[in-house]
């Protein structure tokens, strides 16, 4: 498994331990230091900085800061669906840019045909959506103990279905670099 695809999956699971070792606000604050470290580890292997993590960790700090000011933990909730919409609207304004910005992140290793692109951003932007209209019904619908074990432990769910529609798009849209 790729040492970067193991970063990207640390803060799911930071998140419950620091969730059972002190709450929400914990898990947060445990997940954010996970995600810092992250994308530390990210500039000292490959000397670029990852900006949709960045933005993303940005937006987390933010939250996390009112939830504690206002002592309310729905800014933690809220933070993954703003996080996903945030996502899915980086993904489609990328769809504008030539290269688009899933083929300047991706193109290194995977090489598709334009509309096989096309359809990477749309799979993308659909999941990210999906993801955050999932956090939404838990947050809503559950208790805080249920949507704590739902949002440190779907990380892996969801990249594995990212990871899945990148693999069909990309072996039904394949073509020779060059």
């Amino acid at each position: 498994m790729d040492k970067r695809l193991i970063v990207e999956l640390i803060p799911g699971p930071a998140f419950l331990v620091g969730n059972a070792l002190g709450g929400i606000f914990m898990g947060a604050g445990v997940a954010t230091l996970a995600t810092a470290i992250a994308i530390l580890l990210r500039w000292r292997w490959d000397r670029s900085l990852p900006w949709m993590a960045i933005s993303i960790f940005g937006l987390t700090i933010a939250l996390l800061a009112l939830g504690l000011v206002f002592e309310d933990v729905t800014y933690v909730k809220v933070s993954s669906t703003l996080g996903s919409l945030a996502f899915a609207a980086i993904v489609a304004f990328g769809m504008l840019m030539r290269p688009s910005l899933l083929q300047r992140t991706l193109g290194y290793s995977i090489h598709m045909t334009p509309n096989g692109w096309t359809i990477l951003h749309l799979g993308w932007i659909g999941l990210s959506l999906a993801r955050a209209s999932a956090n939404e019904l838990v947050w809503r619908n559950a208790s805080d103990r249920v949507w704590a074990l739902y949002n440190g432990a779907s990380d892996v769910a969801w990249i594995g279905l990212f990871f899945l529609i990148t693999w069909i798009v990309a072996h039904r849209y394949w073509s020779q670099p060059g």
